[in-house]
């Protein structure tokens, strides 16, 4: 009887558990968030966003069949298509039906263009398409001033930051604003308003409530370019640590521990000098202060809230795993004080978690203070995230790494402060699948493989690689092979008025290897390469070592860009796409000899070379090279700048060349000026159809062939000034029809005259005796013009010449000899040239010919 009883009382007791769990299943999912639909086709924008500009504004996206569940703040999203901005999910209560979400969107959009988000709610997704719109303003620096510089946590704060522009064009610029980082709470804003010509001021006002001690950063965007002010937030005067703070204080092999919020979602365990913190408090982001020193100790915490882990004065050792372990997806803010070190063992016990560092986060990690951070990463990473890693300012010193220094999985950005970063066996910052961007502050790297690197190869369309220097002093050493200072598999753009250095000394290294679009707009770049190139079994090819090696587009709009490269078979600059200069003064030296593995793998040391076309419209280039000094596979244009090649082997190549404005210089070995298909049926006598046409501007060129054009040479404007064994070698068509031409050379048969279908009348002069490079070439009209006066570089006797003042039926006269006084080399030729500017004297001179040109003919042979 007892026995059925008990029966029947097990019977109840598990239909009553199997409902109780079944409850618990139905509350659960009655708790959790979830909607039927998300409209992101219908989410409105609270502002308007615009290329270059400070942006936050909110997104309100609509959605259908909501249960009346609360959620939770999202983590950042980061922008697709225009990059450089984020989408966070604001915590809130699902309406029960229809109803909208808040995602608050900040950053500076990179581009004109739309910036697509990814976002996610209650089990459904969808995308944001946020307009871009072109800035029509443009400044050339920005500083801005705050006050006050002061403010308290927790207390409304108001204030202003005075923004002094120079180079303004006077375009309209749209409303501005900035939200801050580090100490979050406050926005600045920019009325909408035109620029001045030239310099003038703006202000934006700041306004909220600072929701911690810190420093609260803006980083302030207008015009395309970025400044940086913050403003320091004490503790409240009626704040106590006791009360708001969770106080750890390590000592040796144990911890004390203070817990202000242990009746309100927060335990702490110990077990010696380990610490472990749960927290279910979803309401205040908590501050863990961490002190004193743990010689075999650790901190970890779980945390379904964002925190803050304020380091003062803290040492912690720990020889079986991370010294700090975050196992919480919600952003951890580190407050850096006082001098602080953090040290991990070679080994880790064995755990189911993820421990990848020294200083480990499951979601995103924060850095602010004023204080230093010394980690050594003795496993594996130093600093690391599966999520993204900000810097607003702190000194981080990563002492060692047995892999990266730093490793964030989504993004790597700083505004201020330093890193330094000593990684022996691998990289020093690293993104996985994401971006780095630096805005401020001063980063020191020396490591064996790549220095800055956004890697992810993924075929995740949503994941786009890139590094983005807008400011910041920025110094990388690598030293192993085929390691790259900077890399990044997606886009590479540096625009700081800081000082770039990049050295590698590695075999195939680059000082910037870029998958995507290289573009250099301001700043001090300098590249040093001392590397040889070597054969990779691996790859099957050889690794030639560049000071920028780029697999798409090239663009140089401004600054200063310095690339020596001394190794063997190391080039200057690589482009895979086009290349285009338009501003800023570029210098290569690419000074190494050949590197030969077989007759068919060879690396030659080129100064810069590009596959698709290259087109010089501004700017300086300077190049000197054991090889080629500029080479395009496909053309190249000068339509203005500067170009000077002051050694090489070839100067200028490629199948069309096309100069119509800007000077170029060139010196080589053998070809100055070469256009050519390469060898054709015919042999290299016959014409390939390449082209070489000059509209404009001056070339001096110098070389054995000083201009050889295996196809067809037009002149149509400009300024000729050719000196070589032979100084124009034309296998196709040789036409002048405008411009100014001389071209200078010792006796040759090689060399002919202009094409008879030219239009300007010209003069093909074969002398018998030469001038020597002490001595003058001069022609003067009947009425004593100067029509040329011109030194040569080697001692010529035959000349090629044509000037828009000659006439057919004229009378001319030609002189060896003689002297020039006042003037100058046109194009700043250095010791022979074109004179200009001067007078000439024929006292000393020989007159070797007074000849009258044909009536009819344009194309005058005159012997003497």
């Amino acid at each position: 009887m007892n026995q059925k009883r008990f029966a029947v009382a097990s019977f109840v007791l598990a239909l009553i558990l199997v409902f109780q769990a079944c409850k618990d299943k139905e509350i659960t999912a009655e708790n959790a968030a979830t909607i039927t639909s998300l409209n992101c086709s219908s989410a409105t924008f609270s502002a308007s966003a615009t290329s270059g500009a400070s942006f936050t504004a909110t997104a309100s996206v609509p959605y259908t069949g909501g249960n009346g569940a609360s959620y939770a703040e999202g983590t950042a999203i980061a922008s697709t298509g225009v990059t450089g901005l984020t989408a966070t999910l604001s915590a809130g209560t699902l309406s029960n039906g229809n109803g909208t979400a808040a995602f608050v969107i900040t950053g500076t959009p990179s581009t004109a263009g739309t910036a697509s988000f990814a976002i996610d709610l209650g089990g459904q997704s969808c995308s944001i398409a946020l307009p871009v719109t072109a800035s029509k303003a443009s400044v050339a620096t920005l500083t801005g001033t705050v006050n006050p510089t002061t403010g308290t946590n927790g207390v409304a704060y108001t204030g202003t930051v005075t923004i002094t522009y120079t180079g303004g064009n006077g375009g309209a610029y749209d409303v501005s604003t900035a939200s801050s980082t580090g100490v979050e709470g406050l926005t600045a804003t920019l009325a909408a308003g035109t620029l001045a010509n030239g310099s003038g001021t703006l202000v934006y006002n700041i306004a909220g409530t600072p929701t911690s001690t810190g420093t609260a950063v803006f980083n302030l965007s207008l015009g395309g370019q970025t400044c940086t002010v913050s403003v320091t937030i004490s503790a409240s005067s009626t704040a106590s640590t006791a009360k708001d703070t969770v106080v750890i204080t390590y000592s040796g092999t144990s911890a004390s521990v203070s817990n202000a919020f242990q009746n309100d979602g927060v335990t702490v365990t110990t077990s010696g000098a380990d610490v472990t913190v749960k927290s279910t408090n979803t309401s205040k982001e908590i501050v863990y202060l961490l002190s004193g020193t743990a010689t075999k100790g650790s901190f970890k915490i779980y945390s379904e809230y964002k925190f803050n882990i304020t380091l003062k004065g803290v040492s912690i050792t720990n020889s079986a795993g991370p010294a700090i372990n975050s196992q919480s997806s919600k952003k951890a803010t580190i407050n850096v004080i006082g001098t602080n070190t953090l040290v991990d063992g070679t080994t880790y016990a064995t755990s189911s978690e993820d421990q990848k560092g020294t200083l480990f986060g499951e979601g995103q990690l924060s850095f602010m203070g004023t204080g230093t951070l010394n980690v050594t990463g003795n496993n594996k990473h130093a600093i690391v995230s599966d999520d993204y890693i900000y810097v607003s300012e702190a000194n981080i010193v990563i002492k060692s790494a047995a892999s990266d220094g730093i490793h964030a999985n989504d993004y790597f950005a700083m505004d201020n402060g330093s890193v330094t970063v000593t990684a022996a066996t691998s990289n020093g910052i690293e993104a996985e699948e994401g971006y780095v961007v630096i805005n401020g502050g001063v980063v020191t790297i020396n490591s064996v493989n790549d220095g800055i690197a956004a890697s992810y190869e993924g075929t995740d369309a949503a994941v786009t690689p890139y590094v983005l220097i807008k400011g910041g002093k920025i110094t990388v050493t690598t030293t192993g092979d085929k390691g790259n200072a900077i890399k990044s598999e997606g886009y590479t753009t540096i625009g700081t008025t800081d000082a770039v250095t990049l050295t590698v000394s590695g075999k195939g290294s680059k000082g910037i290897k870029t998958g995507g679009d290289c573009t250099i707009t301001s700043g001090t770049v300098k590249i040093t390469t001392s590397g040889a190139a070597y054969y990779d079994t691996a790859d099957a090819d050889i690794a030639a070592p560049a000071g920028i090696n780029c697999d798409k587009n090239l663009a140089i709009k401004g600054g200063t860009l310095t690339v020596t490269s001394t190794g063997t078979g190391a080039k200057g600059i690589s482009v895979d796409g086009t290349a285009t200069i338009s501003g800023g003064t570029t210098t290569i030296s690419a000074t190494g000899t050949k590197y030969t593995y077989n007759t068919a793998n060879t690396s030659e040391a080129k100064g810069f070379k590009s596959d698709g076309s290259f087109v010089m419209n501004n700017g300086e280039l300077n190049i000197a090279a054991t090889d080629d000094g500029l080479k395009s596979e496909t053309s190249i244009t000068i339509n203005d700048g500067t170009v000077n090649v002051t050694k090489s082997y070839e100067a200028m190549e490629s199948i069309i060349i096309k100069i119509a404005g800007g000077v170029v210089n060139l010196t080589a070995t053998n070809d100055g000026l070469n256009t050519s298909y390469g060898t054709v049926s015919g042999g290299t006598e016959s014409n390939d159809n390449s082209q070489l046409t000059v509209s404009g501007g001056i070339v001096i060129v110098t070389g054995s062939d000083a201009i050889d054009s295996n196809g067809n040479f037009t002149i149509s404007g400009g300024t000729v000034i050719a000196n070589g064994n032979e100084d124009i070698d034309v296998n196709g068509n040789f036409l002048v029809n405008g411009g100014f031409l001389i071209g200078a050379e010792p006796a040759s048969n090689m060399t002919k005259a202009m094409g008879t279908a030219s239009t300007q009348v010209g003069m093909f002069i074969k002398s018998s005796a030469s001038v020597a490079t002490t001595s003058l070439i001069h022609i003067e009209d009947a009425s004593g013009k100067d029509l040329l006066t011109f030194k040569p570089k080697t001692a010529s006797a035959y000349f090629h010449f044509s000037n828009p003042s000659l006439t057919k039926g004229g009378q001319y006269k030609i002189y060896f000899g003689g002297t020039y006084t006042g003037g100058s080399y046109i194009g700043n030729s250095s010791g022979w040239g074109l004179y200009t500017g001067g007078t000439y004297s024929n006292s000393g001179a020989t007159l070797k010919s007074t000849t009258t040109t044909s009536s009819s003919a344009t194309v005058n042979t005159v012997s003497f």
